[in-house]
């Protein structure tokens, strides 16, 4: 789920003597003028940083890849305090940390070894589990996004292709992290030995999805986190089947029915709470059948989610977003790059806390 853009002639970003910072007046006019914003209440200054900005257009335009990279690093400074603010949402399945661009990221998981506590035999001693700590490294991954620039635009000073391609490189970062993070997740609780709640079939079923959820629901109140396609599986479960001379009479409540009309999907089963992720269309890509494009996350996966803090998933990011520019091996043209490194893990041992439920009839 990792995508990049295959350049040469990579250049990193210049920032001329330090100068550059996300509230730079340059950084905060461009921004400004990326979202159609009215420059006035800059004063002076927003005369200055346009000029700027267009001095760097016109010199990009020209071949300048110092001028390109300039660019590159007032973009990052643009794009990065949204997307770091979105990506927050991955506590959704666990915590999350970002830490700086030298630090190493490091799990540290505990566990109960030993003989389990028992009731004393008269004059013996009693027994003890003894608590065992484990420190791992965990590896980062990298996202990328990015887009062709025309500097001729900037040059001019129309900024709308910059917006579109500003707003795009936060999306695909945001969501390839996403599916990345959801594939490592399903694998390693899939894939764990000893005790896990997973569900994977070709067809889910009521009473093996109930397993599940009454499993996780001894750790912490569950959440299922998933795909419309999957939620909506639930909800003929919602209701009670019952039979009145030999008919199969079917029912579900009016306040079931009232959800399902405002929102498509139950929000609660069972005293399960169901969130509906976001998973737009990946335009790049077709589904199996090739009659559609794909998703950007699996239809067919979810979670279950204890509350109370309790998930074993972490995810992390190191640093922010680095930029590079570079020719596009295929088109010859410049292309801006933006990559962010990214990393996840599920606590070694601790798998079983999470559930896993997979319809494969969804892809």
């Amino acid at each position: 789920m990792i995508t990049t853009f295959e350049m040469n002639n990579e250049r990193k970003t210049v920032n001329p003597n330090g100068k550059l910072n996300a509230h730079s007046p340059v950084v905060e006019v461009f921004a400004a003028m990326t979202k159609g914003e009215s420059l006035d209440r800059f004063g002076k200054k927003a005369d200055e940083a346009v000029n700027y900005i267009k001095n760097l257009g016109e010199r990009a335009a020209s071949g300048d890849f110092n001028a390109v990279s300039e660019l590159n690093e007032i973009r990052r400074f643009t794009i990065q305090p949204l997307l770091m603010e979105e990506l927050r949402l991955l506590s959704v399945f666990g915590a999350y940390e970002n830490v700086g661009f030298d630090d190493t990221i490091e799990r540290e998981v505990y566990a109960h070894v030993g003989e389990k506590s028992r009731e004393q035999a008269n004059n013996g001693d009693v027994v003890f589990p003894m608590i065992q700590q484990e420190r791992y490294s965990v590896p980062t991954f990298t996202v990328s996004g990015g887009y062709q620039v025309d500097y001729r635009r900037v040059q001019l000073g129309d900024m709308q292709k910059e917006n579109e391609g500003i707003a795009q490189v936060r999306i695909d970062i945001l969501n390839r992290a996403k599916a990345a993070i959801i594939d490592k997740v399903y694998n390693a609780i899939y894939n764990a030995t000893g005790v896990k709640y997973a569900v994977q079939a070709a067809g889910l079923t009521k009473s093996a999805v109930d397993a599940v959820l009454a499993n996780v629901r001894r750790i912490g109140r569950p959440s299922v986190i998933g795909d419309y396609a999957l939620l909506s599986e639930f909800t003929p479960w919602a209701g009670y089947v019952g039979s009145i001379n030999n008919n199969t009479i079917t029912n579900i409540s009016e306040a079931a029915m009232n959800e399902l009309q405002q929102n498509g999907v139950l929000g609660m089963y069972n005293g399960s709470v169901l969130v509906d992720i976001e998973n737009p269309y990946d335009y790049s890509k077709l589904d199996a059948a090739g009659t559609n494009f794909a998703t950007m996350l699996p239809m067919g996966l979810a979670f279950v989610v204890p509350a109370g803090g309790r998930s074993p998933i972490k995810t992390w990011t190191r640093g922010g977003l680095t930029t590079f520019s570079g020719n596009d091996v295929k088109t010859g043209k410049v292309m801006s790059r933006f990559d962010l490194e990214v990393a996840c893990d599920v606590a070694k041992g601790h798998e079983f806390e999470i559930g896993v439920l997979k319809d494969t009839n969804l892809g």
